[in-house]
């Protein structure tokens, strides 16, 4: 187990991130670093863990010390996988118990499937992956130590605590409790529910962390947890999508039947995709092996595999896209280590019968190796740590920043004013006072919307008023004062200031040497904004490099993106030839032409406007945007009669939309 721990910590390690990455990674170290409040539900475990690292790792920065406790609980799931193996094989009569070979080999085979698979390994190597591979540990430790017989309330504390960590470890109860009621017979006497419940209490007593420390008013201390009621709604994420990332809004079993086949799919191609071609018929057939061996032990694993795969995707009831492939595959993760299981359990089967079964075995460890080692080595990201410092640069001394963008950018930042303390003289505040300290009010997070807005600008324009100090938005459009004027500089705008033209590449340094999902949409997202101040600062030239660097980035339509930066700032007629180019490729989607039938309408050319609306609704005849807005055109052109007949066709797809009867009403009047 040591040697296994050892191999897979080193091979873990050289291929994780060197600093902080993107998703929650800056607000997880920074609550680490400084013994913070991190999102709902907390991660008081993870928290209080972090801090360890952070102080006792001997080396490295202060995100790459977090990093390493997502190794460090990586690797020791992979050594607990192989005693789980090695206690299953030993405790099989019909296995060959003399030789020490056979079970070594099976279990420290089984160990690095575990280890090399996609969705286990991409989690081991960046810091917000510590919360699935610390789940991964509990997961492993309790499996362990049911099929080890353990102590009972060791098992039940080991719950509890694990629940400090993460919530979907709850899904593998029923499971647990299968395994003790078929295989241990435990009773439950009224004394003996007591003593369970101590445990299980004590376990999950690392939540009061949240309600302690948050009164001494950390600098990350979101939502103020040591107020009870706030404690309750960080604990249990209300506001914040709800325990175990369930949708809070739709419930949660309507849906098309078809999503829900799409959402099945999703979740055996990622199976798939994470074990390769290879591993998964290996685990497949040691599904079915594991039920010929031991039903019981079968049933119970089985539950745990169900209840934390399709369950949670049913539960969870997301969309089939990109982002939610991303957001969700962490989540895969106890699946994935249940098969790898039964992928054990497969080897240890073939092995007694097939005499060259340890050469198969290497090749296809090696092939799962070598399938997933590109996708998952993070040794040389440095975007996110650079994308933070560009920002810092952009600004001199004596500003403040206001942060009204996506976690993303925040985070990062977080990280680097925070836990690095860089740039001293330059105030951040985060408009959605998360990773930040929150200048808005304790009850702002329970404010959504435009009512936030209400809340906020207020605020913030009395203190730009009060401090004589430079101020920029990290925001897509900050001009929400009326009598202060933004314009846009680098990555960021700035009021009331007008700067020199500058091309950023000679300001910026940005490694950019292979993205995932989250880091490819951060990359876009850099690229454009930087776009869009070239093109406000009429620099041509630069303008299409961003453009350039932005196809390399995205496999998607991006004229769409670019004839918006076009139309923003102006240019109509380049958006115009852009939405075109967009239509062409991608002819069925009914908001370019709306979106093109605008930019038209704008420039009086009514006759182009309409048929570009009459296309759209002929793909789409319920498109009440083409409708109102073909409506407004006939209204600027005069065809009064069009008027009427197209927003009665609004008012008919849509009841709602009664502000157009006035306009019905002031049409007829005009025949």
């Amino acid at each position: 187990m040591i040697i296994t721990f050892i191999i897979n910590f080193l091979i873990l390690l050289i291929t994780s991130s060197p600093t902080v990455c993107t998703g929650d990674s800056g607000e997880l170290i920074t609550a680490s670093k400084t013994l913070g409040i991190g999102h709902p539900p907390g991660y008081p475990l993870y928290v209080l863990l972090g801090k360890i690292f952070s102080i006792f790792i001997p080396f490295g920065n202060i995100a790459y010390r977090v990093n390493c406790m997502s190794v460090f609980f990586g690797a020791l799931s992979c050594g607990i996988i192989y005693l789980i193996i090695k206690e299953l094989l030993l405790s099989d009569n019909s296995a060959v118990k003399n030789s020490h070979i056979f079970i070594w080999f099976c279990s420290f085979a089984t160990a690095f499937s575990l280890a090399f698979s996609h969705n286990f390994w991409s989690q081991c190597v960046q810091t917000k992956g510590g919360i699935y591979t610390l789940n991964a540990f509990f997961m492993t430790i309790i499996i362990y130590s049911l099929i080890a017989d353990k102590n009972i309330l060791l098992i039940i504390f080991l719950c509890g605590i694990g629940l400090g960590n993460h919530h979907t470890l709850s899904l593998y109860f029923p499971g647990i409790f299968l395994y003790l009621i078929l295989i241990k017979k435990i009773s439950f006497s009224f004394k003996k529910i007591n003593y369970y419940l101590l445990f299980f209490v004590i376990g999950f007593s690392v939540y009061l962390y949240l309600f302690l420390r948050s009164q001494q008013h950390p600098v990350d201390n979101w939502d103020n947890p040591g107020v009870f009621e706030n404690f309750l709604r960080v604990v249990f994420r209300i506001g914040y999508g709800g325990v175990m990332h369930i949708e809070e809004k739709g419930g949660y079993l309507l849906r098309p039947f078809s999503l829900f086949l799409q959402q099945i799919w999703e979740y055996i191609r990622n199976v798939y995709n994470s074990s390769t071609i290879i591993g998964f018929f290996i685990g497949i057939f040691g599904l079915m092996y594991s039920y010929k061996r031991n039903r019981k032990i079968f049933w119970c694993l089985l539950m745990i595999f169900i209840f934390s795969g399709p369950f949670f995707m049913f539960l969870a009831n997301k969309p089939v896209n990109e982002d939610t492939r991303d957001l969700l595959e962490p989540f895969h993760i106890p699946s994935i280590i249940i098969f790898s299981i039964w992928i054990g359990l497969a080897l240890s089967y073939i092995t007694k019968k097939v005499k060259w079964t340890p050469l198969f075995i290497t090749i296809f460890l090696v092939f799962l190796f070598s399938s997933n080692f590109q996708k998952n080595n993070l040794r040389y990201n440095f975007f996110p740590y650079d994308l933070g410092k560009n920002i810092l640069k952009t600004v001199p001394d004596n500003s403040m920043i206001f942060l009204d963008k996506a976690d993303e950018s925040v985070f990062i930042l977080a990280y680097m004013k925070l836990a690095l303390k860089n740039r001293p003289a330059v105030d951040v505040y985060d408009c959605n006072a998360s990773a930040f300290p929150n200048i808005y009010g304790d009850r702002y997070y329970w404010i959504k919307g435009r009512d936030r807005t209400m809340v906020r600008l207020p605020i913030e324009r009395k203190m730009i008023q009060e401090n004589n100090k430079n101020v920029y938005y990290l925001s897509e459009n900050p001009n929400y004062f009326n009598d202060m004027k933004f314009s846009k500089i680098g990555l960021l705008n700035v009021l009331g200031r007008k700067m020199p033209n500058y091309n950023f590449s000679d300001i910026y340094a940005l490694r950019e040497n292979r993205f995932r999902y989250r880091d490819t949409v951060l990359a876009y997202s850099y690229h454009l904004t930087l776009a869009n101040y070239y093109i406000e600062t009429n620099q041509k030239s630069l303008v299409k490099t961003e453009f350039e660097n932005m196809k390399i980035l995205s496999k998607e339509n991006i004229s769409a993106d670019i004839a918006y930066l076009y139309y923003n700032n102006g240019l109509f007629d380049e958006a115009i030839e852009e939405y075109k180019l967009a239509i062409v490729k991608e002819p069925q989607k009914i908001e370019y032409y709306n979106n093109l039938g605008t930019i038209l309408n704008k420039q009086k050319r009514f006759k182009d406007a309409i048929l570009v609306y009459l296309k759209a609704i002929e793909i789409s005849p319920y498109y009440v945007d083409a409708h109102y807005n073909l409506a407004v055109t006939y209204w600027e052109s005069g065809n009064w009669t069009g008027v009427i007949n197209e927003f009665e066709k609004v008012l008919q797809i849509d009841p709602k939309r009664t502000d157009v009867i006035k306009f019905i009403e002031t049409a007829k009047l005009k025949l």
